[in-house]
């Protein structure tokens, strides 16, 4: 909200990563590149027998949500 608050308000979520299952919300900064809040990290103890049962999808996230065209761009170099 602080964020949003003072005019940072476009990104990409809420959604949910597929590995970690974590919730994630993208919001862009200042430099017109993303900042990443998340939450919700699954945590599996190291003495925990576990394997995987599912392949994961070739998506970033769980959502549906669309990420921004420029998501992967990096702006802070442009204004190197």
């Amino acid at each position: 909200m602080q964020m949003a608050n003072n005019g940072y308000e476009a990104g990409w979520g809420l959604g949910r990563h597929v590995l970690g299952s974590n919730y994630f919300h993208y919001v862009r900064d200042p430099w017109g590149s993303y900042s990443e809040y998340s939450c919700d990290m699954d945590y599996i103890p190291a003495a925990q027998p576990w394997t995987p049962a599912i392949t994961m999808p070739r998506m970033p996230s769980m959502s549906g949500a669309e990420a921004a065209a420029d998501w992967t761009h990096n702006h802070e170099a442009d204004q190197l």
